[in-house]
Parts: C-alpha cells; structure tokens; sequence
C-alpha cells in the first residue's frame, strides 16, 4: 500500500503546475471564456441595447464597399465604418462580434494598465471592465462607444510603456472613434507636457490631418471635419431640445457603474487620495498618474455629457450608453479600491479569498440582474418587424418603399443607399408628403416618424392622398419619444382625385384589434332600440356611425346610457385584467371649455375610488366627424362585492352632440 506521504508529492507538483499555468496565462483564459459567453449572448439575442443606431451603423459599414462615401460619413463616425466594415459583410451578427471582440480587448488592455500601475490583482481588470453593467450590455451591439474605450485604452497602455509618440498617434484618431475625443484631446495635451514629453504633442493632430486630406480628397472640403459636423454644440437641436438633469447620469449610476463597483470606485477615490499625500515618492507618482490617466478623462467626459443634457446642447438625449466609451477607466479605479480593501486581510489568506469570490460573484451577477440577457427586440423594433413582414407578403410588396425608421430597410434586406434605381427612400417633412409618387408606400413609426422625419400623426392621416393600408402596435402599449403612444402606419399613395379617409380606416382597423384581445364583452349598445329603457326622443336619426340612429347628448342628458354592475358579476381572470372603454362621438363644434368625459369608475356609496376619465373636446378631435374614443383602467382591489363599475359620458357642460356604438370589454392587462 502506497503511503500517503509519497501519494502528496506528485499531487502538489500537480497543484503547482496548475496554478504556474493559471497565472502565466489567466489573461487568455479569461478572454477566451468571456468571447465564448458574450459571442453565445449575441447569438441567442433577437435584440440589442442602443436602439435603431445599431441598424444605422450597421448599415452604413456593410454597404460601405459598395459606396465608398459612406466610409467618411460623419455621424457614422469614420474609423469605426473603416474597422466595421469588414466584420458587417457576415451580416448583424458579424458586426456585433466586432464589439466582442474589441470589448474584451479593451478589458485585457486594461489589465496590462493595471499591472503597469501596480494595482492588483491586475486579472480581476478584465472582469471588472466587462462585467461593469453598462459596458457589459454594450459589447454585443453595433455602437461606436467601445472603439472608443479600446483606443483610449489602447493610447494609455503605450503611454505608460513609455512610446509617447506612438500613444500621440494613437489617440489623435479618438474623435473619429466619437467626436467627444476633441474633448479629451486636451487632457493628453497637458499630460504629455507633465511628463516632459513635449515633443510628441505635434502628433495629437496626425487624426485630423489624416481625414481633413482624405476627406478633402473626396469632398473638396479640407475642413470638412468640422463643417459637417453632425451634432449641434452652440445651439439647440431643431428635435431634441428638452433640458435635462445635471446630475441625470449621476442618478443612473446604477443602470451605468453599478452598485458593487460604485462602492469600490469610491474606495478607489479615496485610496488614490491617500496616496496622493503619501511620503511615498513612488505612490505620489503613481497617483498622479492615475489621476491624470484615468480619473481626469472619466470625470471630464461625464461632465462634458451632463452640461450638454443640462444645457440642452449637441442634441443630447441624456443616453446612458455613451458613458460606455469612459467605463473602463471607472472600472480601474473601482480595481483600485478592491486593492486596498483586501489589504486589510493580507495577514489571512483565507479572509483574503473569501472576500475576493464573494465580491466577483456580485460583480459578475449584478449586471444580469439589471438587464434582459440574452437581449431582446424593443416593443418599437418587434412592430416594425411585424410591419415588415406583413409587408413582404402584401400584394405591395414590389412598390417603391417611403420609411421614417432605418429598420425598415434592414428587415426588407435591401440597400437604403443605392441611387440609380432607388428602392427605398428616407422620408422627412410632412410638407413633402405630396411629392411621393403614386402607388408608392411609406412605413411611417410614431418615433422616427413623428421627430426625425417631422410627420405627425395627424399629418399622416389628415394627407388624403395617404391611404392606410396597415396598422401595426405593440403586444402591450409603449410610450416613445415625445410621450406619444408607440404604433406604426403604412400607407399608399393614391391618385389625386382618389381620396381617402384614414381616421375611419384606422377605427374600422383598432376595433378588429381590440376584439381580438377582449376576453368578454360587458357592455354593447349601438343605439338602435328607441324601446331599450332610454326615452326614446334622445334618439336620433340625423347621424350615425353603424346602423341608422345615435344617442343624442344634450342640455337633458348631463350621463349617458352606460354600464353600472356590480363588481361581483365580472368574470374571473387567471391574469389581471382590465376594462376597455370605447365610444364613438359626433362632435358638430369643439368646445374646448367644455369638461365633456368618457369615464370609468368604480364606486362603493356613491364614491369613486378609481376614476379614469378621457376629455372628449380635445383640440385634435375633428368636429362635424365621427371620432373613436378609447380609455382603459386596471380593475382595483375591490371594497366589497357589491361595489359599482359604472362606464358612461357625464356632460355637465350640456354640450350638444351625438354617440354611438358605446362597448365596455373586459381585457387582459398588459405585463
């Protein structure tokens, strides 16, 4: 029998060998596995984070080769186009592996700074960088933030090798990456002259000769960089001109940095401020260093980003996702900080360890628990792609597409660029709805649409050459930009002596929906029984939407015919449910001074405790026509079974006008 002496010699060579072959190469396993996860993510998501930008980079990138301007196309920002386009021949997917790829570069950059730095343990960068939220969430997309990040990360790690020069070079190409690069351009400036490297700042401007001479090749514009400038910085967007919050980023630092490396970026903060007056020479270097490297740049850039949301300037939405480009400096900051808590147990091993898991392990779960993953398609990008597909079956199918939403000519799989024929085109300005030749389709979306493109709604449906020929919505309802609800209109264009009229088009189109998501009608009167318990003199017969009579609304009738059950006779749901309101009006003048309501609500003694109501006099309903109205109200905790749901119109301004087809359903509510 084998003694276990000489049985334990063999076994820790073993365990020394693997833990030799862990350090020497943990950088190589680490990226591997994290290219495997993230690539394994990309490919099991429908969607991606950021929105329809990742469509027009995309876009931009694959079709590239076949026009060659778009390579210096300004908003699709220069370098990214140059580098992406190679990967966006393999398709979405092989756009997003792009971002993969330079994302964990990035992290591993960013180990070789942390070790340059001495801040360890330097393999834990990695996993800080791609597990801090909002960089985790941004690797799979087709968005410029992570070139950034990587040519940032890219210039310090050449800085800190001492290639000053080839770090200047480097860096010069950052605003081509994103403009916000002529920001921290500066910063480098006065770092380089810190360090008495004075000599290489000449090469700060090697980005911007590049491109001014290519471009001014091709534009006959040797300024062109800044003449085409895409975003407005000294005056407000024509779109997106709403001020926002100084500290809006500040407040999203969850969703950005996230708790367990907030805490640690603020340890980090304070250890480098400790240091910073430390009667080390060494340490005193080495913060200034990362002051100057990483803590400047990352405080400058999201300042830069809140005074522009502040100030409503360069048409900042106050997106999270451009503090992407910045997070792996915070990531190294917050490594930082990590380095001088587990100091505390440098005497316990043991300790040290244990707190060293439990802290990645709420590193890396935290980001999982904040954001949908694998991720999905948005509410706005599924109706589009419903739309589409609709489209392609249509009997439409071979016209001329008019779009609002870069999505369109994606899902369509045709080339929005190519000129001599066109077959899609970018629409913009209602003004110009007249123009679209007839027989051709516009896809019109309440996002792109209604801003970027300047259409209205109303525009839309009020052009009588646009006839509606689909509507599509989300599953559940979805507030888009400019706080309009999310749906989207495809039309055609008809001849000029052929009118149509959409809005009832577009009723006729919103009842055939709603009937199919009503789990059972409560209530349904179209008016046409004088003998049904109203007097019958209400009843009139000079307008009607269905049939041949209407309920009319006068100075006798301050409620109208309606719903009043108790609660006790609703059907029970498996799910929660929710009541539907739906009338049509016959208004013969607005009255905007008139409080004219369709109301729901549910009572107990005569009092409401939930209330929701609908003006019906609003400035957008057209008078002398026949309007839908439609409101909707979760059921509440009932007070007791005999509580009242009442649906009705109350009148208290006695306005003169005419209803029918008045329906209370019962519908499942929206998760």
């Amino acid at each position: 029998m084998v003694s276990a002496p000489f049985l334990s010699l063999p076994i820790c060579f073993y365990n020394r060998i693997m833990m030799d072959f862990f350090r020497r190469n943990v950088f190589a396993l680490l990226s591997g596995f994290l290219f495997l996860l993230f690539s394994a993510c990309s490919f099991l998501s429908d969607g991606y984070f950021g929105g329809a930008d990742n469509i027009t980079h995309f876009q931009l990138s694959h079709y590239a080769f076949y026009h060659p301007s778009l390579f210096l196309n300004a908003w699709g920002r220069p370098l990214y186009t140059i580098i992406a386009a190679p990967f966006a021949q393999f398709g979405l997917p092989g756009a997003k592996l792009l971002n993969i790829l330079l994302g964990i570069a990035t992290a591993t950059l960013a180990g070789e700074i942390a070790r340059k730095l001495e801040i360890k343990p330097t393999w834990v960068a990695i996993l800080f960088v791609c597990f801090t939220p909002l960089y985790f969430v941004m690797l799979p997309t087709v968005l410029t933030e992570i070139l950034f990040s990587f040519i940032l990360l890219l210039s310090i790690y050449l800085f800190l090798s001492e290639k000053y020069r080839l770090s200047a070079i480097v860096i010069s190409f950052l605003p081509f990456a994103r403009t916000e690069g002529f920001v921290l351009l500066p910063l480098f400036f006065l770092t380089y002259l810190i360090v008495k490297q004075g000599k290489v700042i000449p090469f700060l401007l090697t980005g911007t000769l590049f491109f001014s001479v290519i471009g001014g090749l091709y534009f006959r514009d040797f300024f062109w960089v800044f003449t085409q400038f895409p975003y407005p910085v000294t005056y407000h967007h024509p779109i997106y001109k709403e001020r926002g919050d100084l500290f809006h980023f500040i407040q999203d630092r969850n969703l950005i940095l996230g708790l367990p490396l907030e805490i640690l970026f603020i340890a980090g903060f304070l250890q480098l401020f400790r240091e910073w007056f430390s009667g080390s020479a060494m340490l005193r270097k080495q913060s200034l260093l990362i002051f100057l490297l990483l803590l400047l740049p990352f405080f400058t850039y999201l300042a830069f980003h809140s005074i522009l949301y502040w100030k409503a300037l360069g048409g900042s939405m106050g997106l999270d996702r451009v503090l992407a480009a910045v997070l792996p400096l915070g990531a190294l900051i917050a490594l930082k900080g990590f380095q001088g808590i587990i100091q505390v147990f440098k005497t316990n091993c043991f300790l040290r360890s244990f707190f060293t898991i439990l802290i990645l392990i709420w590193v890396v779960i935290f980001p999982f628990r904040i954001y949908p993953y694998p991720y999905p398609l948005s509410p706005e990008e599924e109706t589009i792609k419903a739309a589409v597909a609709w489209f392609k079956t249509s009997p439409y199918n071979k016209k001329t597409v008019y779009y609002t939403d870069n999505n369109v000519p994606y899902y369509l799989g045709i080339d929005p660029y190519q000129k001599s024929p066109a077959v899609c085109h970018l629409f913009g300005d209602s003004k110009y709805l007249d123009t679209i030749p007839e027989g051709s389709i516009l896809v019109w979306d309440a996002h792109f649409g209604a801003n970027e493109s300047k259409i209205p709604l109303d525009s839309l449906l009020g052009n009588d050459r646009q006839q509606v020929i689909g509507y599509f919505r989300p599953l559940q309802p979805w507030i888009t930009f400019g706080g309009h609800n999310y749906d989207c209109y495809i039309t055609k264009t008809k001849p000029a002596e052929k009118l149509a009229d959409n809005w009832a088009i577009r009723d006729s189109i919103l009842d055939v929906l709603d009937e199919k998501e009503c789990l059972k009608t409560l209530y349904l009167n179209n008016f046409e029984n004088p003998w049904d318990g109203s007097n019958p003199s209400f009843y009139s017969g000079d307008t009607a939407h269905s049939g041949k009579l209407s309920f009319r609304m006068d100075g006798r009738t301050e409620y109208s015919p309606g719903v009043c059950k108790e609660v006790k006779g609703l059907p029970v749901t498996s799910k929660p449910a929710m009541i539907q309101a739906t009338v049509y009006c016959y208004l013969p003048e607005i009255e905007i001074k008139s409080n004219t309501l369709l109301v729901i609500s549910f009572e107990q003694n005569g009092k409401s405790y939930s209330y929701t109501a609908m003006r019906l006099n609003d400035k957008k309903v057209r008078p002398a026509r026949w309007n839908r109205f439609s409101i909707s109200d979760t059921i509440p905790v009932f007070k007791s079974s005999r509580d009242l749901l009442k649906v009705y119109i109350w009148n208290p301004g006695k306005q003169r006008f005419f209803i029918d087809d008045l329906k209370a359903n019962l519908t499942y509510q929206p998760l």
